[in-house]
C-alpha cells in the first residue's frame, strides 16, 4: 500500500512540474507576441516621426497594463496621424484597439490594446502629465524597441 501512495504521490509531483513547464512555455509565448505588438507600435511612430519616444515597462508595478508607450507630436495634425499609424499598422496584425481616446482635441491620444497602451502628446501635455515622473518605478525599454537616435 505504501508503494502505491507513494508511486502515485510521485506521479503527481511529475505532472505538477510539466504542467508548470507548460505554463512557463505559454508565459514565454505571450510574452514575445507582447513584445512584437509595442515593437510593431513603435516601429509606426518613428516611421511616422514622432519625437522624445519611451517605453515603460509597467508589468511589475500595476495590472493597468505591461508597457505604456510614450510619443511627442509637434502639432495636432502629426499627433493625429501618429495615432492613424498606430491604428493602421496593428491593424494589419489583427489587433484592434480597446478605446481610443482624445483624437478630436490632440493634446493628449490614447490608444488602449489592453496589455499595451499608446501616449501620443503635444509637447505641453507631455511635460503637464509627465507620465515618465508618475511612473518613475518603471524600467525604461525603449532601447529594446527603438533604436537610439537623434529624435529620442
Amino acid at each position: 500500500m505504501d508503494d502505491l501512495i507513494a508511486a502515485t504521490m510521485q506521479k503527481a509531483k511529475a505532472g505538477g512540474e510539466g504542467r508548470e513547464r507548460e505554463r512557463e512555455e505559454r508565459s514565454k509565448a505571450v510574452d514575445e507576441k507582447l513584445k512584437q505588438l509595442v515593437a510593431t507600435g513603435v516601429s509606426a511612430l518613428l516611421d511616422r516621426k514622432a519625437e522624445k519616444l519611451v517605453v515603460l515597462k509597467l508589468s511589475e508595478l500595476t495590472s493597468l497594463a505591461d508597457y505604456f508607450v510614450l510619443a511627442t507630436a509637434s502639432n495636432d495634425r502629426q499627433a493625429q496621424a501618429l495615432s492613424d499609424g498606430i491604428e493602421l499598422t496593428l491593424k494589419a496584425t489583427g489587433r484592434r484597439p480597446l478605446s481610443i481616446e482624445g483624437f478630436q482635441q490632440a493634446t493628449w491620444i490614447l490608444l488602449d490594446y489592453g496589455d499595451v497602451v499608446f501616449h501620443v502628446f503635444n509637447e505641453e501635455a507631455r511635460r503637464f502629465y509627465s507620465l515618465e515622473r508618475l511612473w518613475g518605478d518603471a524600467p525604461d525599454e525603449t532601447a529594446s524597441f527603438a533604436p537610439a537616435g537623434p529624435n529620442g
